[in-house]
């Protein structure tokens, strides 16, 4: 009998080690420009920093759509270890907030998404239809609100709490066949 308790609670533990870094997506840390900041021009491109490594989806990585509605042209789409940076192609842009939307497919798989905004203020001085001149940073400090990681394929339920379960209706029957006998 201890035997068999010993051998299913190193089942337990094996199965939890196992299962749970499984669970573990790639979160959205910062972003450039960063949530909720105000900008007085365009960005010339997005930059996305990950909490583990990433890589490119299948479709959009990153869309940017304006106050208006209608989508920004983002080319040039790039993961490099955690981080994915997109080119922001000339656009007429509205003063107004923008939807930054991206997707970044993580390292065990899962696609994870998530949303942010940031607003373009436009001054006299900055033009709605071209990026801004090289001289403008965007050194706004990088914090993300947070930001919506939902994995593409969340079933629900995480695959290491069916497997304890499972052990523990195992458990039972087994405690249940030996009593029976005795």
């Amino acid at each position: 009998m201890r035997r068999f308790f010993s051998a299913l609670v190193l089942a337990l533990f094996a199965a939890t080690a196992i299962a749970v870094p499984a669970q573990a997506h790639a979160e959205l840390k910062s972003s450039n420009p960063a949530s909720g900041a105000t900008l007085d021009a365009p960005p010339k491109q997005v930059e996305l920093t990950f909490s583990d490594v990433v890589s490119l989806p299948d479709g959009d990585a990153i869309t940017i759509t304006g106050p208006d509605g209608a989508k920004w042209p983002v080319s040039q789409a790039q993961a490099v270890d955690r981080t994915i940076t997109a080119v922001v192609d000339g656009a007429t842009v509205h003063a107004g907030a923008h939807t930054v939307a991206w997707r970044a497919q993580a390292d065990d798989g899962d696609v994870v998404s998530g949303t942010f905004t940031f607003t373009v203020a436009l001054t006299a001085t900055s033009s709605a239809t071209a990026p801004p001149p090289a001289s403008v940073t965007m050194s706004a400090p990088v914090t993300n609100a947070a930001p919506s990681t939902t994995p593409a394929s969340s079933g629900g339920v995480p695959a290491w709490v069916w497997i304890v379960l499972v052990l523990v209706v195992l458990a039972g029957a087994v405690l249940l066949v030996r009593r029976r006998k005795a």
